[in-house]
């Protein structure tokens, strides 16, 4: 199944979507970051590597009415962005690698959005209730956003390393 899907994501035209998504996603997402922090002087709880109640509270409790249309939005285009992410670095992981049996290192990624979702089910359940942020949701948010960072860090690492193997295979030949 995985097989399918990564291989119909590096044909051309939906490689090139999804490209063109996270493009796109990106763009909205960090336009929307850096007008909240530009604003307030506050992150977003997507962006914090870990976080507490109190400093959840603290975040949450420091926006004002445009920022938090600012974060719905965010919200809404996080919706889809886990799921261009993960097929896009999935698939070039499953491309890049040449044998079958590390094939399997291309789910990283497709962990990291299941991560990311659920973090994001967790900050918008903190976000619609009133302030203070409880410590349960707000220690379930801590770990989902740390595993999700983790999960997302070594896709980048593997993306880096699958890359740099390329080239210095194709400086050797």
């Amino acid at each position: 199944m995985l097989q399918n899907l990564f291989e119909t994501v590096l044909k051309r035209r939906v490689f090139s979507l999804l490209v063109l998504l996270e493009i796109g996603l990106a763009y909205v997402i960090y336009t929307n970051v850096y007008l909240i922090e530009q604003a307030i002087n506050l992150p977003i709880l997507d962006m914090e590597i870990g976080y507490s109640a109190a400093r959840a509270t603290e975040i949450l409790g420091g926006y004002g009415p445009v920022e938090r249309a600012r974060y719905e939005i965010i919200m809404m285009a996080d919706l889809i962005h886990p799921a261009v992410y993960s097929s896009l670095f999935g698939a070039v992981i499953w491309g890049m690698i040449g044998r079958n049996e590390r094939k399997w290192l291309a789910i990283i990624p497709l962990f990291a959005s299941l991560f990311d979702w659920a973090e994001n089910a967790a900050i918008w359940r903190m976000f619609s209730e009133p302030l203070p942020v409880e410590y349960e949701v707000a220690q379930i948010g801590n770990y989902l956003s740390l595993a999700k960072h983790g999960l997302v860090t070594l896709t980048v690492v593997l993306l880096a390393w699958l890359l740099l193997r390329s080239l210095y295979r194709g400086i050797v030949r």
